[in-house]
C-alpha cells in the first residue's frame, strides 16, 4: 500500500473555507469589542471629572470652560480631546454645565459623550452621540427632538 505525502487538493479547500467563513464572523465582532471599549474608556474618563466640577461650582462663583480648573487636562485620553463649561452652584436655575468627551480622527469609533446638567442642582445625565452607536449602560442615546 502506498503511503499518504500530503492533503489532497478537497481537504486544503475546505480548510480555507473554514478559515475564511470565522473570519467573516470574527472580524466584525472584535471590530464592535474595540469600539465598545473606546466608548466605555470615553465615558470613564468625562465621568471622572464629574466630583471635581461638583466641587468647583459649589467653591467659585465663576464659570469655567477650563479642565485644569478642575483637576484635568483636555489630552486625558489618547482617544480624543474633553471640553466642558462648568456653572458656579450660585448661577441662575437655568444655567447648564457639561463634560464633552469628543472622539480622534480614524479612532475605533467617532461622536461624543457628553454629561450634561440641566441646572446647578440638577443630577449629571450622560448623551451617547457615537458612531457606530454603542450601547453602554448609563449613558442613553439622545432624545430625538
Amino acid at each position: 500500500m502506498k503511503k499518504q505525502q500530503g492533503f489532497t487538493l478537497i481537504e486544503l479547500m475546505i480548510v480555507v473555507a473554514i478559515i475564511g467563513v470565522l473570519s467573516a464572523i470574527a472580524i466584525p465582532a472584535y471590530k464592535n469589542y474595540v469600539a465598545k471599549s473606546a466608548v466605555t474608556s470615553a465615558m470613564a474618563t468625562a465621568k471622572a471629572l464629574i466630583t471635581n466640577a461638583e466641587l468647583y461650582a459649589q467653591n467659585n462663583t465663576a464659570a469655567t470652560t477650563t479642565a485644569e480648573d478642575i483637576g484635568g487636562n483636555e489630552d486625558m485620553s489618547s482617544l480624543g480631546k474633553i471640553t466642558l463649561n462648568i456653572e458656579s452652584s450660585a448661577a441662575a436655575s437655568s444655567a447648564k454645565s457639561n463634560i464633552t468627551f469628543t472622539f480622534a480622527e480614524k479612532k475605533a469609533a467617532a461622536g461624543v459623550i457628553q454629561f450634561a446638567k440641566a441646572s446647578p442642582i440638577a443630577p449629571w445625565v450622560c448623551e451617547n452621540e457615537t458612531d457606530p452607536f454603542v450601547d453602554v449602560e448609563g449613558c442613553a442615546a439622545p432624545t430625538a427632538p
